[in-house]
């Protein structure tokens, strides 16, 4: 037997081994950032308030019916005012009283007097409260994130 060279292997008789092989498939990885979404909805609060105790106590009406009142008020105060007005024409045209001096300054002052009548009325504060009904109403929040996708292989 004549050896020529270094031949690589195992020596006579002890069988080769196989080498090992391992394969690693390309990883395909998608690192893009993909937002979650947020949703806040905010409701305004509501408030009602309730014065019918205090409107009675202090002996008030409601809106419309003191509308309605102020209404029949005006027209009797219109009522009023013409009556007059009618009286001082019927009596400034009286020609055949001259007993009356000065009619018209009469008159004048008699307008002024009628019309400059004073009203006071002291109010107080109400022993009963307003009753006020307020509901506030929390956010409503909504997240939705989106899980991480598994990577493909």
């Amino acid at each position: 037997m004549i050896i020529q060279g270094i031949t690589s292997g195992p020596p006579l008789g002890i069988p080769k081994p196989n080498p090992v092989r391992t394969i690693i498939p390309k990883a395909e990885v998608d690192a893009s950032h993909v937002p979650a979404k947020l949703e806040i909805r905010n409701r305004s609060a509501e408030m009602r308030t309730d014065w019918r105790q205090v409107w009675d106590e202090l002996g008030l009406l409601r809106p419309s019916t003191y509308q309605r009142e102020m209404d029949k008020k005006m027209e009797a105060e219109f009522a009023q005012e013409l009556i007059v007005n009618v009286r001082q024409g019927d009596e400034a045209g009286d020609l055949r009283n001259p007993s009356k001096p000065n009619i018209f300054g009469r008159q004048a002052y008699e307008d002024y007097m009628r019309r400059s009548k004073v009203e006071v009325a002291i109010d107080v504060a109400p022993k009963s409260r307003v009753k006020f009904d307020i509901r506030v109403h929390p956010p409503e929040i909504d997240i939705q994130t989106r899980p991480i996708g598994k990577a493909k292989t």
